[in-house]
């Protein structure tokens, strides 16, 4: 009697939990995978396009999205249901989890390492634990008992084998002790690689969706988009001067780097001009207080700020491979409200690695003026320029500019402020060494007059000369100055150049227009005195 009402009561017990459920109603949970379908990349971080195709049952499915880059910022998520009505996304919500599986193969290789540092720093100091216990022994024994009598000989043999021993053991205590402090600093290393390899590894972020279905339905597609944060890209160009022909082909490169955690692997790479504004609201003016000032313990950082530091450096593209001279096709450019988009025409690879990516934006050969300029006061030599207009129909942004002349690298220059579609463009393609530029201190002395009031004047003559040594005529920009007086007592007067010579500004620049044939010579005058009151010490000259 007593089995039956045990076994009708687990049947209830079991009824009335099934139909708990059904009057809670059961979620279907689903892990689809994902599949990369876009990536457009910001200067300070990238929005991942993705899909992902399930089976929706009828009633909520609870869709977990794994493996997500731990960079992702929350509220970037964004879903859509590509035009299917009979479904709806009631809830979604970021999680942060942990990856199951991890990079073992590299993560084996360095502990395997790590374990062989152990190792060796274990035998060696073995070692120096060996040879400070003999060193003790040879210490402490006495080779010669209280009744034995000893020659000097004997001692001193004695008194040598121990010098001798003993300074051995020593060196070899040194160089032991050399030894484990370089495995420590190795170890060291490997550790700091090891936790951050596992630590990046391990940690991710799920999106889970809330998904309401009226039917039960196969092949749903669900579009997921998200920023994020540690990815961007820089500019970078390349100028190849063509003298002859005054022309100079102008290339325009992406150096994009991502260290998110996800591997960008034959993906659609769109680079976008634009910068998502992610945090806070438009910024206001607040009032702008003056006060005593008052040391403070620390100083908080923007996000901007802190975004910036953990970025790496991409100046380091400037060591990246160049790009094949394959057949090029052209990058697709958008333009939009308030910025420009860059579709490349190709599929790429951007590891998570951190390193630069270069790739070829735009290529154009325009037409370019050259001409040289000076400063001998301040440079000896003769400096080759360029001036164009952008050729490009989007502006130029800031970044480093590899210059190229006659199939060489002659230097590196930059583009400091944005150039606007067919804005002006100055570079320098570096020296000159068919000019020859010498600055020559011909005279400086210096009088006294007056007879009550004393009065010293300083005269300087120089003369700046310049050789053509080039096969074509040239045209020369020539700089220097006068100096200027900020004292009504001290007095500079101009001898030469003179009015029409050259071109003098307020600040006291002298820029000649100089034409020179080739092999031709010439000598350009500057001269200048200064004058004041023998009793004032007067300094700059």
């Amino acid at each position: 009697m007593k089995k039956i009402s045990l076994r009708w009561f687990g049947c209830f017990v079991f009824l009335m939990i099934s139909l708990a459920q059904l009057a809670i109603g059961q979620k279907s949970e689903v892990e689809p995978l994902s599949k990369l379908v876009k990536v457009t990349v910001f200067t300070d971080r990238a929005m991942i396009s993705k899909e992902a195709v399930l089976t929706a049952k009828k009633g909520e499915n609870l869709v977990r999205l794994t493996g997500v880059t731990p960079n992702l910022v929350d509220q970037s998520v964004q879903l859509s249901l590509l035009g299917q009505t009979d479904l709806a996304i009631s809830e979604v919500t970021v999680e942060e989890t942990f990856l199951k599986k991890t990079d073992q193969p590299e993560i084996a290789k360095l502990q395997s390492r790590l374990d062989n540092l152990n190792r060796q720093i274990g035998e060696e100091s073995n070692q120096i634990g060996v040879i400070t216990s003999s060193n003790d022994f040879l210490k402490r024994v006495n080779p010669f008992p209280q009744n034995l009598r000893v020659t000097t000989a004997e001692i001193e043999a004695h008194t040598h084998f121990l010098e001798k021993t003993l300074a051995a053991n020593f060196d070899r205590l040194s160089q032991l002790e050399l030894k484990i402090k370089k495995f420590n600093e190795e170890k060291s290393a490997l550790e700091n690689e090891l936790a951050a390899l596992i630590s990046g590894k391990n940690k991710s972020k799920t999106i889970v969706i809330h998904l309401l279905s009226a039917v039960e339905k196969s092949g749903v597609k669900i579009g997921i988009t998200y920023l994020s944060t540690q990815a961007g890209w820089s500019s970078q160009y390349e100028a190849r001067g063509d003298i002859d022909g005054s022309k100079i082909e102008f290339n325009y490169f992406a150096s994009i780097w991502q260290s998110t955690g996800e591997d960008w692997s034959d993906s659609n790479i769109e680079i976008s001009t634009a910068k998502p504004f992610v945090y806070g609201n438009i910024p206001e003016l607040s009032a702008w207080y003056v006060d005593v000032f008052t040391p403070r313990l620390f100083r908080a950082k923007s996000f901007a700020a802190m975004d910036a530091a953990a970025a790496p450096n991409v100046m380091m593209a400037q060591a990246a491979s160049p790009v094949e001279d394959k057949q090029f096709e052209e990058t697709g450019i958008q333009e939009e409200n308030t910025s420009f988009t860059f579709v490349l025409p190709r599929k790429v690879d951007i590891l998570s690695d951190g390193e630069p990516h270069r790739v070829l934006i735009s290529k154009l050969k325009t037409e370019a003026k050259y001409s040289w300029f000076t400063i001998p006061k301040l440079v000896p030599n003769a400096l080759l320029k360029t001036s164009m207009k952008n050729p490009f129909t989007f502006p130029l942004l800031t970044g480093p500019v590899s210059v190229f002349s006659d199939q060489k690298m002659v230097g590196t220059a930059s583009i400091n402020t944005a150039v606007l579609a067919d804005g002006e463009l100055e570079l320098s393609l570096g020296i000159d060494e068919g000019i020859k530029i010498e600055r020559k201190l011909l005279k400086k002395h210096t009088d006294y007059s007056g007879i009550l009031s004393k009065e010293t004047t300083v005269n300087f003559e120089y003369a700046i000369e310049i050789t053509n040594g080039k096969g074509k005529g040239i045209t020369l920009d020539l700089n220097d100055q006068f100096p200027l007086s900020r004292n009504e007592k001290i007095r500079v007067e101009r001898l030469a150049p003179g009015s029409g010579e050259a071109t003098i500004s307020e600040d006291g620049k002298i820029t000649w227009n100089v034409q020179l044939a080739p092999g031709a010579k010439k000598s350009i005058p500057l001269k200048y005195k200064v004058s004041y009151p023998k009793d004032l010490t007067v300094t700059g000259l």
